[in-house]
């Protein structure tokens, strides 16, 4: 866990509805021990399938969760009695190490107050009858990789209280190897990697935030993302699997250009575009030149486990690509009918013409 601590000045807890007169003028110093979920729980699972567009595996990881310190979180407080919003989306920075602001509650009937938090923080906050409340991300607010904090309930009559915010990941970190599955010795080893494009992702959305219950809308708005240009040869073999970066191919998971999309469930509009050229090779005999620009078209789909992203995963896929499918045997199939044409009502027949 990493730790990071933040002083809040409660300077006023009431109004005048409140009969405590003494509570009335109580200010209250709350410190909020702000906790990053950290797990390292990975799951692999094999998927490798017989027709041209061969995937082979991915594996999921949780990843640490990160706050820049020079970006603010939100914070959102909820009376527990009346329900009304009393700390409305509260920017929260940090200065010298210690995040801290003045907070003045409008209402308070219970004196105790549930608070949540989320990041990066948005002014974007809209909130629902029952108090959940909604948070729209824009995508350069994906790229900061969001999180969201559990539900704390405080007081604002208890001096030097300490409050636990455990901040979590809320989007998905996905990331892509390759390696040459071709099954034909022949055509094995043969391709350089152009391009690798990924098509149909949201890196925006909103995030309904209610307790246990939160989930994403994602936009409809999609983004089509250029993960690597470049022209690195793809190694023959799983055992051989590459991490694509943005612009080589690395045995270093570190390398690995990782982008930031919001959960949902894959359809076939979410997909892999390679681009990639063949050298000139023998088959049978024969000389083939070399050829650039061939695309394979790899779906995400059919890959994780009923083909929806869990909240807060960091994913890697594996490109299985295979030249086979670019130079397969043709076979021509034909039928032989009489030589007759109809015209109308008339047959013709050539044969007695």
């Amino acid at each position: 866990m990493l730790f990071v601590f933040a002083a809040v000045v409660i300077s006023s807890c009431s109004t005048e509805e409140i009969v405590d007169s003494s509570f009335d003028a109580l200010q209250t110093e709350t410190i909020f021990n702000i906790s990053l979920s950290e797990n390292t729980r990975t799951r692999t699972r094999s998927n490798t399938k017989s027709d041209v567009d061969s995937r082979t595996t991915y594996d999921a990881e949780k990843k640490k969760a990160y706050l820049d310190s020079s970006i603010a979180f939100g914070l959102v407080g909820i009376d527990n009695e009346s329900r009304d919003v009393l700390v409305d989306n509260q920017a929260i920075p940090e200065t010298n190490g210690v995040r801290s602001a003045n907070i003045k509650t409008s209402y308070l009937s219970s004196r105790i107050m549930t608070v949540s938090a989320f990041y990066p923080y948005t002014t974007a906050v809209s909130y629902h009858k029952d108090c959940s409340y909604v948070v729209s991300f824009s995508a350069d607010d994906v790229k900061k990789g969001p999180l969201s904090s559990n539900y704390v309930d405080m007081r604002c009559d208890e001096t030097h209280e300490t409050v636990n915010l455990n901040f979590h990941h809320i989007t998905n970190h996905i990331g892509f190897k390759v390696c040459d599955i071709t099954g034909d010795d022949q055509l094995k080893g043969l391709m350089h990697i152009r391009k690798v494009i990924l098509h149909g992702m949201a890196t925006e959305g909103t995030y309904v935030v209610d307790g246990d219950a939160s989930f994403w809308v994602p936009s409809p708005k999609r983004q089509d993302i250029v993960l690597y240009e470049g022209e690195d040869f793809v190694e023959f073999g799983e055992q051989h699997e590459l991490y694509i970066s943005e612009n080589k191919l690395s045995l270093s998971k570190e390398d690995c250009n990782r982008v930031y999309v919001v959960p949902e469930v894959l359809t076939e509009h979410h997909y892999i575009e390679v681009v990639f050229d063949i050298d000139a090779f023998n088959y049978d005999g024969t000389r083939y030149r070399s050829s650039e620009g061939k695309t394979q078209i790899i779906p995400l789909s059919g890959v994780i486990p009923d083909d929806k992203f869990e909240l807060g995963l960091q994913y890697t896929f594996v490109l299985g690509m295979n030249a086979g499918a670019i130079y397969r045997p043709i076979e021509f199939t034909a039928s032989i009918d009489e030589w007759e044409a109809k015209y109308g009502s008339h047959i013709i027949d050539y044969d007695n013409e």
